[in-house]
């Protein structure tokens, strides 16, 4: 399990419940994962080796910043404290451990790291050696360089090894023999020894360097020394508690706001300095599907940058524009996800169907990301930093929409769920709150007939929507391939009334929802549809928490707290001690199912709490 995500734009590191790295990214956030999913392995030796699975292990974001911390008893003799965080400028990664003897006899021990890496996600032809002169051990193959200090205060690491699968065998007797060098699938360890006076401490401080080169590795280092981490230590403190001060929250609950604030933390971390935005960085689905979500998905990603819009982080929303900006096709639209690189990601969406050549679209993310950019426009009023994206974009996305459309609604195209083929009641809403939303910016620059155009078909849209799209009274969740109703009930029902083609006091809006709440609730959360299989393993589908939260978005809008509440403290209960939240839950244990952290359930999360401020 992931349970804490820590970045700085460059390098993205995740622990696990164990306190462990069990993540590293590098240069791209979500792409080349150097661990391969495996943990760094850590220990204390005295008498014996205590492993890290042995410890007692808590951990949490210290302050609510983006440094972690994690606390862990040994046993009863010794516990640590550790610091995790990224340097604000570089590609380095620091821990400060503060190791503890609560008794009252001195106690000598060491503390042990072992490295299993695979650059570039394999682990074939890699390297490992003992470099002295910068006094670490270095990974590296081809371009990737990984660097590994381990230091005091005035010492370095006393110990160290490499090898091939043996590494563990010469860390279980506390005595590592000094191998300098090796290749292939190879591990390193290193140690560091700690004289602890009875009720008395030692730091020591683990460093992870990444770079491009051996030359470039080398000088970040040499920079590294205890005074330097301690200082990095210090200001990205100030920094993190200081990032928050964008969004007025004072008369919100605390633990609202607590999850607010981690939620913006993992939006962040998530993201590429290029502004690539991935749906999370949780590896383990590698193992289960051979792949991940380790992709920048312009349905999630558009979502993540609306929330910050919402939360003030303008500046970071339009880095993910700029970055969308430069993705999209000839024919207007984009594709289903793309690689943090930019380059076009796996995909199962087909080209051909039936025999007829498709468009292996969701048009949903296209629309998704001209809305979010057309609302970052009313919240901010900066035309000028959107000329670029304007007419690299919205303007060429915009005629796309415009053109896929037959009989008044939009031409098929697979649904939010990347599962069917049709005509969606979520593209529609999308298609038409982008048209909508973006006439505005449109006619802004100077574009007025093309606004106007875009008013009016958004208009017929509706029209056709609510005459087509609806039975007894409530949306459908879309026509099929054939112009069938699919009358199974499902959660993205929603978003007429959020992309504001409806009002949320309408009829058909109203009815909706409430067979939304009626056939979609379990054990106090929404699944996304009736029967829904992905990632199910009991008798009922999984509750997911964006779907829970669209519930609750409903309610804040219409200014039924109370309710609103009810959905969000059950959101709020599926949250880690640290914050993470997870895409869907166990129908019974509630506990996470899926990958951990979602992005997108933390953009939800702050969607639906900027509705609760608003309409309050």
């Amino acid at each position: 399990m992931r349970a804490l995500s820590i970045g700085n734009g460059k390098i993205l590191v995740n622990l696990d419940e164990f306190g462990r790295i069990i993540d590293l990214y590098y240069p791209y956030i979500g792409m080349e994962n150097h661990t391969n999913g495996k943990p760094v392995r850590q220990y204390i030796f005295t008498d014996r080796l205590y492993q890290d699975i042995e410890w007692k292990t808590s951990l949490s974001y210290l302050d609510n910043t983006n440094i972690g911390e994690v606390k862990a008893d040994i046993d009863n003799k010794l516990s640590l404290i550790a610091y995790d965080f990224a340097d604000l400028y570089e590609p380095l990664f620091y821990r400060i451990i503060k190791v503890y003897n609560k008794s009252t006899e001195p106690v000598k021990a060491k503390l042990l790291f072992l490295f299993d890496l695979d650059l570039y996600s394999n682990p074939y032809g890699d390297t490992a050696f003992y470099d002295p002169e910068t006094n670490a051990i270095i990974h590296y193959k081809s371009k990737r360089y990984i660097g590994i200090k381990l230091l005091g205060i005035m010492k370095d690491f006393n110990e160290f090894t490499v090898g091939k699968n043996d590494v563990f065998e010469d860390v279980n007797d506390g005595n590592l023999k000094g191998k300098t060098i090796e290749n292939g699938n190879v591990q390193s360890a290193l140690a560091f020894s700690l004289s602890l006076n009875p009720l008395g401490s030692e730091k020591a401080y683990l460093t992870i360097a990444f770079d491009r080169t051996l030359q470039g590795l080398r000088k970040l280092l040499k920079r590294v020394t205890s005074t330097e981490i301690e200082s990095s230590f210090t200001n990205s403190y100030m920094f993190w508690k200081n990032w928050f001060n964008k969004f007025e929250i004072k008369e919100i609950d605390e633990k609202l706001r607590d999850l607010f604030q981690i939620s913006l933390l993992v939006i962040k971390n998530h993201m590429d300095q290029n502004g690539s935005i991935i749906a999370s960085s949780d590896y383990s689905f590698v193992g289960v599907y051979g792949d991940s979500y380790t992709y920048c998905w312009p349905r999630d990603s558009a979502i993540a940058a609306h929330a910050l819009d919402l939360a003030g982080y303008g500046d970071l929303a339009v880095k993910h524009y700029e970055f969308i900006s430069k993705l999209i096709s000839e024919d207007g639209f984009l594709f289903h996800k793309y690689n943090p690189d930019s380059t076009l990601a796996s995909s199962w969406h087909p080209w051909l169907m039936n025999g007829k050549r498709i468009y292996p679209i969701q048009e949903d993310e296209t629309a998704l990301q001209v809305w979010a950019i057309a609302k970052h426009y009313e919240y901010y009023k900066d035309i000028d930093v959107l000329v670029s994206i304007y007419k690299d974009f919205v303007k060429p996305a915009v005629r796309f929409m415009m053109r896929y459309i037959e009989d008044g609604l939009p031409k098929p195209s697979f649904d939010l769920w990347e599962e069917r083929y049709g005509i969606h009641i979520y593209t529609v809403s999308t298609v038409f709150g982008a048209l909508k939303s973006a006439s505005k910016l449109v006619a802004d620059m100077g574009d007025e007939v093309l606004s106007g155009d875009m008013i009016t078909i958004a208009r017929y849209m509706k029209e056709e929507a609510l005459k087509r799209m609806v039975h007894n009274d409530r949306f459908v969740r879309r026509l099929d391939e054939y112009g069938n109703k699919d009358l199974t009930v499902d959660a993205s029902m929603y978003s007429p009334f959020f992309f504001e083609m409806v009002e949320p006091e309408h009829v058909v809006m109203k009815n909706t929802i409430k067979i939304i709440e009626d056939l979609l609730t379990v054990n106090g959360g929404i699944i996304r549809y009736e029967n829904d299989y992905y990632r199910r393993e009991r008798s009922q589908p999984n509750p997911w928490i964006i779907t829970t939260l669209w519930v609750a978005e409903y309610y804040a809008e219409i200014g039924d707290i109370q309710r609103a509440m009810k959905y969000v403290k059950w959101v709020m209960d599926r949250a880690l001690p640290t914050g993470l939240l997870p895409e869907q839950v166990y129908p019974d244990s509630l506990q996470s199912s899926s990958v951990m952290p979602l992005v997108w359930s933390h953009s939800e999360f702050i969607i639906t709490l900027d509705k609760l401020i608003t309409n309050k």
